[in-house]
C-alpha cells in the first residue's frame, strides 16, 4: 500500500469501474462488432484509462477480463469486414455460355483457357494415377505375416514311436459320470424305501421319488446345477423319468427299472428348458423343507465354491 501510495477506498473504487466497464462492453457488444461506430476505441481507451492505476493483482484480474472480452468483440468486428464473393453453379455456367460459346453452339475451350491462364504460374500438365502410360504396372505383392514361433532349446524332441496310447480304464469314471451313478443309486434307493413302507401299511401310492428332494442340495447351489444335469444324462440313457403326480400334481423322478422295464431301453424323450438361479434354489430349499440327507449326497472336496 506504502509503495503505490493506494488506499483500500480507491481500490475500491477501481474494481468498481472496472465492473461498470465490463458490463457496459457486454450491453454495448452489437456497437463494438460494428466497424462504422466508435464503440471499439471508446471502451479500450476507457479501459486503458484504468489500467494505468492498477498496481495490484485483484485489480489486474479483473482488467484482463475486460481486454478479453474487448478482444472477442474486435475479432467479430474484423470478421465481418471480410466479405468473399461466392458463386453457384447455375451463375457460372450462365456466364460461361455469354463469353464463350459461339453462334453454333460450340464451347470455345482456346478463349476459356487463354482467359484464365494468367491465373496459373505452370504449364498445364496430365498426370496419370498408375504412372506413364509407356509403362508396365507393377503389381505390389503382399507379403504374409508369419508367425513367430518360439523355440525352448531346453525342451526334448518327441519320438512319436515312444508315444503311447491311453485307453480310458473301464472300471474307472469321469465326474459327471460319478455324479450320474449317484444320481441313478439315490433315487433306486429313495423308490425302494417307499414300496417297503407302502408294503408295511398296506397304502396304495406312487413308486417314485421328490424330483426337488432327489437334486436340490441344500448345501451347494453348485451341487445342486450338477445334480439336475446329471438326472438329464440320466433320462436320456433310459435310466430313469420325470413326470408329474397324478396325485398331487408335483413334479416327480421314477427309476426305469421300477416301471415294469428294462433300463437299456430308451423310451421317447421330450426336451425341456429349466431355469435355476441362487434366488430361486433357496426358495425350493425353503418351502420343500429339503435336508441334508434327502437326495443326493454332499460331495465333498469340491473346487468350486459352494
Amino acid at each position: 500500500m506504502s509503495e503505490s501510495g493506494q488506499t483500500d477506498s480507491e481500490r475500491r473504487q477501481i474494481r468498481r469501474k472496472q465492473r461498470t466497464l465490463h458490463k457496459t462492453i457486454e450491453e454495448s457488444a452489437s456497437n463494438i462488432e460494428d466497424a462504422t461506430k466508435s464503440a471499439f476505441d471508446d471502451r479500450r481507451t476507457e479501459n486503458n484509462e484504468i489500467f494505468d492505476k492498477v498496481f495490484y493483482a485483484r485489480e489486474a484480474a479483473l482488467d484482463g477480463e475486460n481486454m478479453a472480452l474487448i478482444a472477442s468483440k474486435a475479432s467479430k468486428q474484423a470478421n465481418k469486414l471480410v466479405s468473399v464473393s461466392r458463386y453457384d453453379v447455375d451463375k457460372v455456367i450462365k456466364n460461361l455460355r455469354k463469353k464463350v460459346v459461339d453462334d453454333k453452339g460450340n464451347f470455345d475451350w482456346g478463349a476459356l483457357g487463354a482467359a484464365v491462364g494468367t491465373c496459373f504460374n505452370t504449364v498445364p500438365r496430365v498426370f496419370f494415377m498408375n504412372g506413364p502410360v509407356g509403362e508396365a504396372r507393377v503389381q505390389k505383392v503382399v507379403k504374409e505375416k508369419k508367425k513367430r514361433v518360439r523355440v525352448d532349446e531346453e525342451a526334448e524332441e518327441e519320438n512319436p514311436d515312444e508315444i503311447l496310447t491311453q485307453k480310458k480304464d473301464k472300471n474307472g469314471l469321469s465326474g459327471m459320470e460319478d455324479i450320474i451313478s449317484s444320481v441313478n443309486k439315490t433315487l433306486k434307493k429313495t423308490v425302494d424305501k417307499r414300496r417297503k413302507v407302502k408294503e408295511t401299511k398296506k397304502i396304495e401310492g406312487e413308486e417314485s421319488a421328490c424330483l426337488v428332494k432327489l437334486v436340490v442340495n441344500p448345501k451347494s447351489f453348485t451341487q445342486t446345477a450338477e445334480n439336475v444335469l446329471a438326472l438329464s444324462f440320466d433320462i436320456k440313457k433310459g435310466g430313469s423319468q420325470v413326470s408329474k403326480s397324478a396325485k398331487t400334481g408335483l413334479p416327480i423322478a421314477q427309476a426305469r427299472t421300477t416301471l415294469g422295464g428294462a433300463s437299456s431301453v430308451t423310451p421317447m424323450s421330450k426336451q425341456s428348458v429349466l431355469s435355476l438361479n441362487m434366488a430361486q434354489w433357496r426358495d425350493l430349499v425353503k418351502y420343500y423343507k429339503v435336508d441334508e440327507g434327502d437326495g443326493v449326497e454332499h460331495r465333498k472336496n469340491k473346487r468350486a465354491k459352494t
